[in-house]
């Protein structure tokens, strides 16, 4: 019935493995452990020596520490031990140097913060470079209302409007190649409010019943009082930006192709109800780094926002941090401490428009939900559909013929990638995408606190939510608008 609320259905992650199933990390331990007895075997040594490679090399493959697998954790883990040994695992910015471009960690390496006069605009744009990876980042602010408080209809409708607007982006021969969006949320209690009613004189009548009742009101909401943000970042490859004749390098077509596509996606937001700025300055941009990355410094934001010569722009805007300290279980980033969550598993039932409210809407600590999508060509989204499910059909097959049974999830896989190849003949467009949750907070206490919050919340939205141990410093930085993130794999 066309009355009926839409439901919503998340695929299995998980991919045809290399090795009886398993993915690339865990059957690369397992080849190297058998390569290493047959190389032994060869020598005049002992057989136990060559049973040594395969016991490690399972071990490593299926094997957990402090609860996260070894084949995930391993390799950065080594990378992070060795740092702490030779002392170079804390990194402090240059006292004299402010934070430039050439002084920043090294997770950030390869960034910078660049402005350029976009005529779309009539002003200056800030573009984050990634001269690593060869990209241009544009930020937005987008913001909308309404939806928690609409009816399913509505709300369906609000996300049809919202995956037209996406849908552009996998176009063929399209240079984006990421979208990325991150709600911020932190509480913020109610001093400004009280600082403003104490100008007007408000309180000074604390005496009068009725403003005695506001105050205790007042009181009461200040502690899950919370303030939501939210920034789009459009992320396109030069190498795919084709440079007219008039323009004097790669990189100004690449400009002049980030601001086209920042321009046609505030277009069709406003398109879809949904309200978009125009693109973040450097000061906007380098503020909202700053202040994601360690929220004490609000303050010093603001002071720097005021400034004469931030307006003037007499010194380069300091947009970085000033002490990055990794650990396994968090980074510390100047004041904060930040542990980064990565969405393991989807949905596994049929959801409803809001099935995310318990995630995004019961925000009692700072936190930033970011969702990474790279748009994928319908044409290799089909080939690649198309081979999924002749390799699941053929896993199927030889199953049955060698007498073992293909058990649910394995049936549900085929019929997902299916499902997924009808709607890509149907003229759907395609994402990969990879969620990722950071938990900002001030002490390693009450952070694990607020993350057992959180995760509980996260299971409410049916979300399996894994720590990034040993790479958090990754997670912060892929919390951030800078335009570098996790690499999404397919369905993740």
């Amino acid at each position: 019935m066309s009355g009926q609320p839409r439901e919503y259905r998340f695929a299995d992650s998980s991919r045809p493995g290399l090795l009886l199933g398993v993915g690339p990390r865990q059957a690369i331990p397992i080849v190297a452990g058998v390569l290493w007895l047959a190389a032994i075997l060869q020598l005049p040594l002992p057989p136990v020596v060559g049973l040594i490679g395969p016991v490690v090399g399972t071990a490593i493959a299926f094997g957990r520490w402090r609860g996260s697998p070894l084949a995930e954790t391993l390799v950065p883990g080594t990378i992070l031990l060795f740092r702490r040994r030779v002392g170079r695992a804390r990194w402090t910015q240059a006292p004299l140097l402010g934070s430039t471009d050439a002084d920043l960690p090294s997770v950030m390496r390869g960034l910078e913060l660049i402005e350029f006069p976009d005529r779309r605009v009539a002003g200056l744009s800030a573009v984050v470079r990634d001269r690593d990876g060869g990209t241009v980042t544009g930020v937005v602010r987008v913001s909308g209302s309404g939806f928690p408080l609409a009816s399913t209809s509505e709300q369906d409708a609000m996300l049809a409007r919202w995956g037209a607007v996406l849908s552009p982006f996998a176009r063929e021969r399209s240079p984006v190649i990421r979208v990325t969006w991150q709600e911020w949320a932190h509480p913020v209690g109610s001093d400004q409010h009280l600082e403003f009613l104490d100008s007007v004189g408000v309180r000074d009548r604390s005496a009068d019943p009725v403003v005695a009742d506001y105050l205790a009101l007042l009181q009461q909401q200040a502690p899950v009082t919370v303030a939501h943000d939210v920034l789009v970042s459009i992320t396109i490859d030069q190498r795919r930006v084709r440079r007219r004749r008039s323009q004097s390098g790669r990189l100004e077509a690449a400009f002049d192709v980030l601001a086209d596509e920042l321009r046609l996606f505030a277009s069709r937001l406003d398109g879809a109800g949904l309200v978009a700025s125009a693109p973040l300055g450097a000061l906007a941009l380098s503020s909202a780094v700053r202040f994601r990355s360690d929220p004490l410094r609000s303050g010093q934001v603001q002071t720097l926002e005021r400034s004469l010569a931030a307006a003037a722009r007499g010194s380069q805007i300091e947009w970085g941090p000033m002490v990055v300290e990794p650990e396994w279980s968090h980074v510390r980033v100047d004041g904060a401490l930040h542990r980064t969550y990565r969405v393991a598993a989807w949905p596994q039932l049929s959801v409803g428009s809001d099935w995310l409210s318990p995630l995004l809407t019961d925000a009692r600590a700072t936190r930033t939900v970011t969702v990474v999508m790279e748009p994928i060509p319908i044409s290799r989204a089909a080939r690649a559909a198309d081979r999924e499910v002749m390799s699941r059909e053929a896993d199927a097959e030889l199953k049955e013929r060698k007498g073992f049974r293909v058990n649910a999830r394995e049936r549900k896989r085929l019929a997902d990638v299916e499902a997924r190849e009808r709607e890509l003949s149907e003229g759907h467009a395609e994402f990969r995408f990879v969620g990722l949750v950071t938990v900002t907070s001030t002490d390693a206490d009450t952070l694990d606190e607020e993350c057992a919050d959180i995760e509980q919340t996260a299971a409410q939205s049916l979300l399996d939510l894994r720590p990034l141990d040993a790479r958090h410093e990754l997670g912060w930085l892929a919390s951030l608008p800078l335009g570098r993130s996790l690499a999404p794999s397919p369905g993740s």
